[in-house]
């Protein structure tokens, strides 16, 4: 399945990155970065009062990764458009929009039945390891696939809350992986990572309308 090693890349890009931020090596940071994957332009808009990480963005053979979060966090911040609030957030959201061509309508679909399979379950995780993750909840919004996952595997980085959202919408007919990672202590439980993770959804589609 061709989702799978992008959602394995996905993970395993995002991981590496958080594991490699320096906050204080970062410059000033945008609210949006646009990649061009497979001939097409996407562009990845953070929400409201967020930064896009530029030091972090990477497009390669296989597709994109973009970094958002708090734009203190990233050492800087930004010009807040009126209506718009300057926002503090312990966690971490993700894209990453994959190089292959989309399979149309059904390709949300196809994610949401592999991920019921041990091995659609390692690769939405973060540990690698299928029987250490559970989907706990599926929400569909907008055309947008939401699932909980709680992994109780080893994690990569320390401070990690076991339990994350990832969204999967098509963007141009490419598939793209959007996900929370919330920090123990920070305050972003499975309710508040959904909020978080909806409005980065609605960001990303406005941004790239049909």
């Amino acid at each position: 399945m061709r989702t799978s090693s992008a959602m394995r890349a996905a993970a395993a890009v995002a991981l590496l990155l958080l594991a490699a931020c320096d906050p204080t090596a970062m410059g000033a940071a945008p609210d949006r970065a646009t990649v061009s994957v497979a001939g097409r332009d996407v562009t990845i808009l953070a929400p409201p009062g967020l930064c896009v990480d530029p030091a972090s963005t990477n497009v390669s053979s296989t597709g994109a990764f973009v970094l958002v979060s708090d734009c203190g966090l990233l050492g800087t911040r930004r010009v807040v458009a009126e209506g718009d609030t300057e926002e503090t957030v312990g966690a971490v959201m993700t894209a990453s929009v994959s190089a292959a061509q989309g399979e149309g309508p059904g390709s949300v679909a196809e994610v949401e039945r592999f991920a019921a399979t041990a091995q659609g379950r390692a690769a939405l995780g973060r540990s690698g390891r299928g029987d250490r993750v559970r989907i706990v909840a599926t929400q569909t919004r907008r055309g947008v696939l939401y699932l909980l996952i709680e992994d109780r595997g080893p994690q990569p980085i320390a401070g990690i809350e076991p339990a994350f959202w990832r969204a999967f919408l098509d963007l141009r007919g490419q598939m793209t992986v959007l996900s929370v990672l919330g920090f123990e202590g920070a305050g972003v439980g499975p309710t508040e990572g959904l909020a978080l993770l909806q409005r980065f959804a609605d960001s990303v589609q406005a941004a790239n309308p049909a």
